[in-house]
């Protein structure tokens, strides 16, 4: 027990796009530690997973944890009562998907506190209705995700996306942060304070590889993505001759611009780094993932931005330095020199010199950097120092709600309808040379791919 006292128990639903064993996501990642921690201090928990990516029949007890899908018979139903957004299909998924579990979990009866995830718009139905405190995790939205992407901003949906999260984000009882510089950013949006809680996480009990069993090599485990840095990474090594040992890339390439997909790009803009010092694998297994990372020489986070990482941590908790650039959230536990490396996100050359150190670590200086690194993830995450704050967050948020009527604006707009809407009467109002010059790029298309 982390302080509750008896009578203050609560009862608590989370309603999450993912979740451990069946994605190894950074969202999994986090409520895999998290809720065993939480599990002797509440009460009942139940996990709800579904988003309009995820549907399923499953059911599973895990370690005492009820685990449930979302079932994809009433995932249906909802869509066809959000018609009115066919033009934006993933928010339309999404939106559907999120009613479709506030129904399957009978409204939260039985329940305290529902717990929601910033990314994929699980939250809406509970801010909409008001009728039990929400408490929401920012794990990195799915408005800033697009955000960050190099071609796929300013798109209608997009924009719809993150419309939505600034107006109905602040409705939420609790946001809660494990990255303070997300924190402070969304603060500056939205006039809420949001609390900084770093995650929960267990380090292994069997004691890191030695030195001298290592694998010659640096690794990242990380989709091959912009925002994931590996630009920066290649014009480090391309910048600095000599001196880095080869980094081997597991991940699964993502689309990029005209080049189609980013892997094409940096082959043809690094040919004599991508495939001969940065050499792209695979995407692996989360078991076969923690292996690599166990054995690895040293692990690679060139993240121009995310919102917090825990690849990193996985780094840590195994016993292999890290080199971390600041726009990871997770950069904060960073000492540099001391616990791993830490760079500035676009300064390619502050990279490179920490890939030549991180590369020329002897055996010494190697056991000093990991059993630091072990030792600030046992330190700063423990769920003995950790629960408590998120329990005091609960029991505030709990305290503190008193339900109301929903806004009549945002009930308008963002609950199911029974009334069809045709997406013809959007294309009614585009112009029909602009329909028709689309049409045969359209079929074109279809036919070269053929």
């Amino acid at each position: 027990m982390f302080g509750l006292d008896q009578k203050q128990i609560l009862n608590i639903l989370f309603i999450l796009p993912e979740y451990y064993p069946h994605s190894g996501g950074g969202i999994s990642t986090y409520y895999q530690h998290y809720i065993p921690a939480l599990k002797s201090s509440v009460g009942q928990i139940k996990v709800i997973v579904g988003s309009g990516y995820v549907q399923s029949e499953d059911t599973y007890n895990l370690d005492g944890i009820e685990i449930e899908y979302l079932k994809p018979a009433i995932y249906s139903k909802y869509l066809t009562a959000f018609s009115r957004f066919d033009l934006l299909p993933e928010f339309r998924n999404n939106l559907a998907a999120a009613w479709a579990m506030y129904e399957q979990t009978n409204y939260g009866k039985g329940f305290d506190i529902i717990e929601c995830t910033d990314f994929a718009l699980g939250f809406i139905p509970w801010v909409v209705e008001r009728k039990k405190p929400v408490v929401t995790r920012m794990h990195g939205s799915s408005g800033q995700i697009t955000f960050k992407e190099n071609d796929i901003q300013n798109t209608l949906q997009n924009d719809f996306v993150r419309q939505t999260e600034l107006l109905l984000l602040p409705q939420c009882d609790t946001l809660i942060s494990h990255s303070s510089a997300n924190k402070h950013w969304w603060e500056s949006l939205i006039s809420k304070e949001i609390a900084h809680i770093f995650p929960v996480y267990h380090t292994a009990a069997s004691a890191p590889i030695p030195f001298s069993e290592r694998d010659n090599y640096g690794i990242v485990t990380a989709r091959i993505q912009v925002w994931k840095g590996p630009v920066q990474l290649c014009q480090a090594v391309s910048d600095t001759k000599d001196g880095i040992k080869p980094i081997k890339w597991y991940g699964r390439d993502t689309s990029y611009s005209e080049y189609g997909s980013m892997s094409a790009y940096l082959q043809h803009t690094f040919p004599s780094v991508w495939n001969k010092t940065v050499l792209p694998e695979n995407a692996v297994q989360n078991d076969e993932a923690r292996e690599l990372q166990s054995k690895a020489l040293f692990g690679v986070i060139c993240s121009t931005w995310d919102m917090f990482n825990f690849t990193c941590l996985e780094f840590m908790a195994a016993g292999t330095p890290v080199v971390c650039s600041d726009g990871a959230g997770v950069s904060e536990l960073i000492r540099h020199g001391v616990n791993g490396f830490k760079y500035e996100a676009q300064n390619s050359n502050e990279l490179a010199e920490c890939l030549k150190r991180v590369s020329a670590l002897g055996k010494d200086e190697f056991d000093e950097v990991t059993a630091a690194g072990i030792a600030t993830v046992r330190q700063e995450l423990s769920a003995g120092k950790l629960m408590p704050e998120n329990l005091h967050q609960y029991e505030k948020a709990s305290a503190d709600f008193k339900p109301t009527i929903a806004n009549d604006f945002m009930r308008h707009m963002y609950s199911p309808s029974d009334h069809h809407t045709d997406i013809g009467s959007t294309l009614d109002g585009q112009p029909v040379k602009q329909l028709a010059k689309y049409l045969v790029k359209r079929i074109r298309s279809k036919r070269s791919k053929r």
